[in-house]
């Protein structure tokens, strides 16, 4: 026998073969993944969003509006707000209601204050 038939024996000795989890991993694991991603691009394209982007304070219940007069500071809004509680804890929640980044005031701004 020569060489070259030697080599060509060898060719069809070496064929690939493929165990049932070889087939798994190169066929079913890409397809699982395929599915879960059109799982969660369904989720995030389909379900409604609960969030809604604004500037605007969101005046619920146990909030109200109030305007602030010249010469009107936090705790001043604070105490006429809600006379009946400490006027830190007022202040705080004004703060927040209306996500203020300093405690300087401008007349005529309007805030959501917490009802009394």
């Amino acid at each position: 026998m020569s060489a070259s038939a030697s080599i060509r024996a060898g060719e069809h000795a070496a064929r690939l073969t493929l165990t049932r989890r070889g087939r798994f991993v190169l066929v079913g694991l890409p397809l699982l993944t395929g599915a879960a991603a059109l799982v969660v691009l369904a989720v995030v394209f389909l379900v409604p969003s609960t969030a809604s982007a604004g500037s605007d304070p969101h005046v619920g219940a146990g909030t109200e509006r109030a305007v602030v007069h010249p010469g009107e500071s936090l705790w001043d809004l604070a105490v006429t707000a809600d006379p009946q509680r400490d006027p830190r804890d007022v202040m705080d929640e004004i703060v927040e209601l209306n996500d203020l980044r300093s405690s300087a005031l401008v007349a005529g701004q309007e805030l959501v204050v917490p009802a009394a």
